[in-house]
């Protein structure tokens, strides 16, 4: 699958059309112009560490010395190679090397969040594998504070898994001094809260509000939405909700993919939480899961900033509950079976929408439900490539990065 994405990257006529990436990209190049000492007017640098800001600075840096287009492939192919080496780290310090987890593990990095070009979030996921690796070798509290503190800039809900996982570990571990290691991030931490909201919150200003009032019937159903989406299935829509995906598939497949997905996240969850634990001192690990996959029930739909924050959690809780669970069983290879299908699909799917992100999409007698459910909309920000294409460094941008519209 890595490999498939590689070739497919690398042959597109443009960066891939990741609904959040092409923002990402814009300011990557934004930061070039900072680096290089021709800042572009109408932006400015925050003044104060930001959690989500290591991809702009990666991008910013690989833009010196390569285009545009060609860093921003560049990028999404070095997190797909760090996923392999966290993978690779945290199989080899659990002693678990089923084929089922191997042929599983593609979900955790090529699936919805993927596709929304959620690579901050992703790319933190892998450090946090890498944390538990770190944790189970006995690495030194230097190393745990180091990937504490890049996980900080990568994505601040990655790390706050790491702080909870490190927490429960030295907690059932009775490992107390461990806990040293999160002074600098917990540091960081407390300097972003103040310095954003005393420089007027411009972080929250981009952040759409929620539709769904918490704790009402719809927040429930969106709840049950936010457990279900994560693992592998890609719907991929128009901004207009017509399904690209529909039409690529047919009416009848595309209905029996979006239903198989169900059954498929339903298997995971039930995979994670009635497993037992096959190492971790003290259980802390499945501390973990269960901790994460509350606070995923109880998250709301948008928080400082992030849209639907407890699917993260769901993603990070398996994340951590596929390393620490016995996959010799009859579901174990089911999961496996499912996880070959949907990575075939969506690669399959990534090579025809990648060519065209705009191309046709069809509501025409499917239900409602089944065009929600799992959408993703790749052609939305694609103004942002165009842009960059005329050289056109104007327009609003996130500004939960590190970048923040000048004051006029």
């Amino acid at each position: 699958m890595i490999a498939a994405y590689f070739a497919l990257l690398f042959a597109a006529r443009q960066p891939p059309p990741f609904v959040d990436y092409p923002d990402w990209v814009f300011q990557g190049v934004l930061l070039h112009g900072v680096l290089s000492g021709h800042p572009v007017a109408g932006y400015a640098l925050k003044h104060y560490p930001v959690p989500n800001s290591l991809t702009t600075v990666a991008l910013g840096v690989l833009d010196l010395i390569l285009p545009w287009a060609l860093a921003a492939r560049l990028w999404i192919c070095l997190y797909l190679l760090l996923g392999l080496f966290a993978s690779w780290r945290l199989t080899a310090a659990c002693n678990c090397s089923d084929w089922r987890l191997i042929v599983t593990l593609p979900v955790l990095f090529l699936n919805l969040d993927f596709w929304y070009g959620h690579t901050s979030f992703e790319i933190g996921l892998c450090l946090l594998l890498l944390l538990a690796s770190s944790l189970l070798r006995g690495s030194s509290r230097a190393t745990l504070s180091l990937l504490l503190v890049l996980l900080f800039f990568t994505h601040m809900e990655a790390c706050a898994c790491a702080l909870l996982l490190l927490l429960l570990w030295a907690w059932r571990s009775r490992a107390p001094k461990l806990l040293w290691a999160t002074l600098p991030t917990l540091a960081l931490t407390g300097w972003y809260a103040a310095a954003r909201y005393l420089s007027g919150n411009p972080d929250g200003r981009s952040a759409a509000s929620g539709v769904y009032p918490y704790a009402s019937p719809a927040f429930f159903v969106y709840k049950l939405n936010t457990f279900l989406k994560p693992f592998g299935y890609v719907n991929a829509c128009l901004p207009d909700g017509s399904s690209q995906s529909a039409v690529l598939f047919g009416a009848p497949a595309f209905l029996l993919l979006a239903g198989g997905a169900v059954l498929f996240a339903v298997l995971i969850l039930w995979f994670v939480l009635r497993r037992p634990v096959v190492f971790a001192p003290a259980g802390a690990l499945r501390f973990f899961v269960y901790g994460a996959l509350l606070l995923a029930a109880l998250l709301p739909q948008m928080l400082l900033g992030v849209a639907d924050p407890g699917s993260r959690l769901v993603l990070a809780a398996a994340a951590i509950a596929f390393f620490s669970a016995q996959w010799r069983s009859r579901l174990g290879t089911v999961i496996a079976a499912g996880s070959i299908l949907f990575c075939l699909v969506n690669v399959w799917q990534f090579a025809r929408i990648e060519q065209g992100p705009a191309r046709a999409g069809t509501r025409a007698h499917l239900p409602h439900i089944a065009l929600a459910f799992a959408h993703v909309e790749p052609a939305v920000r694609l103004g942002f490539y165009r842009k960059l294409e005329r050289s056109d460094l104007t327009g609003p941008i996130f500004e939960t990065g590190l970048f923040r519209l000048a004051p006029k």
